[in-house]
This record gives structure tokens, sequence and C-alpha cells, in this order.
């Protein structure tokens, strides 16, 4: 497969005359988005990432752009149950870091194994951190990433406030940095994760089947654990999500989420049941800013 490396343009769009840069991203067959970063001086191919709080490195990368981990380990959070879904975690101090061509001003980064499951050419995540720091916004019709000079072009990309293209819908932040849209799955008030890393929209089997809906083993779908472990997969077929006016009609798949549902839901507030993936988000023609936490529907 070619790869489209990442440049920087000046868009002026002819409709609405708003300038930003342009960041193109490369969309794998698995669905997931390339982009080029430069760590230490040492360019490599990262997946862009909005359900990953922090920038990620894959462990078995960090030789080649000269780092190594510090010696205290965390504890990340990941799909799966209370032992495949924690993932060891150590922190990286970088001397430089851009995303194609864009300095990020981040000195302290992650590193674990979580790469593994992408593509073989993938060093690691470029998450919430990188992107919010860069006031970068992820366009999914194109795809790419863009970046406004200055909060008027923002407004004028979005179209005329009159007769607005797009539905703003607000996202919710969890304490751990996690952003989530709110949801109705038919008449159940819930919430997705926004998670350009995931291709597919998935949610937690067990809380499914607790609020009565019938799964069906879905034939070759498979999730990857810990240790590259494939757990095959569910689907809910035939159903709705509602977010703002806008509605997916469908049939999106289940797995295991108990790991992140147990550290990040929180008395009194909507549950989190799983994650609203590209094909999804692409569906509704969506913009996200991480920075202003909102997420852009097209009409």
């Amino acid at each position: 497969m070619n790869k489209l490396i990442g440049f920087s343009l000046l868009l002026i769009s002819s409709f609405s005359f708003a300038k930003m840069d342009i960041i193109p991203l490369q969309q794998t067959s698995e669905g997931h988005l390339e982009i080029q970063a430069s760590i230490n001086g040492v360019q490599g191919t990262f997946i862009v990432d909005t359900g990953a709080t922090g920038t990620v490195i894959d462990l078995n990368q960090l030789a080649k752009f000269g780092l190594q981990k510090n010696d205290e380990p965390m504890v990340g959070i990941r799909s799966g149950d209370k032992d495949s879904g924690t993932i060891e975690t150590f922190t990286v101090d970088l001397k430089s870091f851009s995303v194609s061509g864009h300095k990020v001003n981040i000195s302290r980064v992650y590193t674990n194994n979580a790469a593994e499951q992408f593509e073989a050419n993938i060093v690691g995540l470029i998450g919430q951190d990188a992107l919010t720091e860069l006031g970068a916004l992820l366009d999914l019709n194109i795809p790419r990433l863009l970046i406004p000079e200055s909060p008027e072009d923002l407004k004028k990309l979005l179209g005329d406030s009159q007769a607005p293209e797009y539905e703003t819908i607000q996202l919710q932040r969890s304490d751990m940095g996690f952003s989530f849209v709110d949801i109705t799955l038919n008449h159940h008030e819930l919430r997705l994760l926004i998670d350009s890393g995931a291709s597919e929209t998935v949610m937690d089997q067990s809380v499914l089947l607790q609020l009565g809906f019938a799964l069906d083993q879905h034939p070759t779908a498979k999730s990857i654990v810990a240790e590259g472990i494939e757990l095959p997969m569910t689907v809910l077929s035939g159903t709705t999500i509602t977010l703002g006016k806008a509605q997916l009609k469908g049939d999106f798949f289940a797995s295991d989420f108990s790991a992140l549902m147990q550290t990040i839901n929180q008395d009194q507030q909507r549950l989190f049941v799983g994650v609203l993936g590209n094909k999804q988000l692409v569906e509704l023609g969506s913009i996200i800013d991480l920075s202003t936490r909102k997420l852009y529907i097209k009409h």
C-alpha cells in the first residue's frame, strides 16, 4: 500500500474563506487513520487515536527513536476484562516531537505494547494530549487534521451561524480525560467514548444483555486483547443509536469493556458502555474538536 506522507497546506475554502493548515491522513484497509510524526528527529507512522488520553510509542520501537522508558510503571486501561483490560505502561521523556511538521510542545509521552493490535508499520498512537496541544480538529469527511489560524476561521468552516452546516454536540469529559458523547440506544440513555482508534462502534455485551437486547455470535469478527489473544465478538442487529438529532441505524458489535467501565463509570452519570468508532463517525460527517470538547455532525 502506498503511504501518504502528511504535509501542511493552507486551506482557503471558496465557500467560507476559512484559513487553516491541513494535514492529510491515510485511511488503512482496517479503517484506522495514519499520520506521520517525528520523535527526536526520527519519522514514524502513527494512528490518530482520540480514544487515547495520551500519546503512546510502542514499547518495541523505543530504540528506533533513541528512547528509554522511565522506571516506574503505571496501569493503563483498554478494552477487555479486569485482567486483559489492563496494560503495564511507562512514561518516556522526549527531546523533540512534531506531527507532520507542526511542533508539539509535549516532552513526556507513554509507552506500552498497545500498538501491537494495529498494522505492522504502526509505531504508536497520537492521542488527545497532542491533538489538544495542536488545537487540531479531526475531520472524518476527508479524512484530515485541520488547524485553524484563528477561532473565526473555525466558524467559517462550520457554516453561517444563522444556517449552520453542522449540529454541535457537547462532549463530556471524565476525570481521567476520556471524551464521551451522550447517546440513546432505543430508549436507554448511555454514553460512548469518541474513539478514532476504533474502526467500528463496539459496546459492552454484558450491559446489552442486561438491558434486554439479543446478541448473535458474529462468524468472523474478533477483538484483540492482552498478549494478542483474539476473542470472538457478538453483534447487536437492527437497532438505532441516537445522538443529537442524528440517528445511526444498523448492526453494532459487542465485546467486553468491563475494565474500562469499572474505571470510568461514576454514580449519577450516564453509563459508559463502549466506543463510537470511525465507520459511524464518517457516516455522521463528523468533525471532532477535543480542545473545546465538541463534536460537529454534518446536516
